[in-house]
């Protein structure tokens, strides 16, 4: 089980697997705002305080890219858990 934590305040123990970041905050009310879900409209960005995610696909890294965001930043929608992590919502 993995502990994703966000904006320091609201946290949930989870099982690596259990879909993109953005499912397992949505299914267990964290704050994560989001949009499309695909990955096009970048509501759903989030910072990397500490922990890990799993590695970007080449789609996320190129949203990212196109985003022109920091490093650090991870697309909820795209992202996997891989271990306990601490996040901020960058659209709040």
């Amino acid at each position: 089980m993995s502990k994703i934590t966000v904006t320091s305040s609201t946290e949930t123990k989870v099982a690596e697997g259990d879909g993109s970041l953005l499912e397992v905050s949505y299914d267990n009310d964290l704050p994560i705002p989001f949009g499309c879900q695909s990955g096009k409209c970048g509501i759903c960005a989030v910072k990397v305080v500490d922990g890990k995610l799993a590695e970007a696909s080449r789609a996320e890294q190129a949203i990212l890219e196109a985003f022109d965001c920091e490093a650090g930043v991870r697309l909820a929608c795209q992202a996997h858990i891989a271990g306990d992590v601490a996040l901020e919502s960058i659209n709040e």
